[in-house]
């Protein structure tokens, strides 16, 4: 971007795998349609303008709905792939459920195990 205020944000590598996580769970893929939906409305309400002055505003309002998802996917889809694509064999595995608290979660100790079949 040219503009003078263009914050970046850095990830850190943690950051990174939750969101190649998160990317590559059957839910994202409804996120998506939930997405392109909510940006196919502003469509929809460009259509349904009548004045001159409410289309030219339905229009910019689809347009910067249309320029923010694409640039949000688009930033997704760069630090997903920079992930996988910088990801080595040798690299220890990034643990991406090390910071939730799941409170105390210890399995029962099971020394003696009962027969499956009688």
């Amino acid at each position: 971007m040219d503009d003078k205020f263009a914050p970046e944000l850095e990830l850190s590598a943690q950051d990174v795998a939750d969101l190649a996580g998160i990317v590559s769970h059957p839910g994202f893929k409804v996120f998506l349609k939930i997405g392109k939906s909510a940006v196919s409305q502003f469509d929809v309400e460009l259509l349904n303008e009548e004045e001159d002055a409410r289309v030219l505003r339905a229009h910019k309002y689809a347009k910067v709905a249309a320029k923010l998802f694409t640039m949000w996917i688009a930033r997704i889809s760069q630090e997903v792939g920079d992930f996988k694509t910088n990801l080595k064999y040798k690299d220890k595995p990034i643990d991406s459920g090390e910071f939730l608290d799941l409170g105390e979660f210890t399995l029962p100790d099971n020394t003696e195990e009962e027969p499956l079949y009688d």
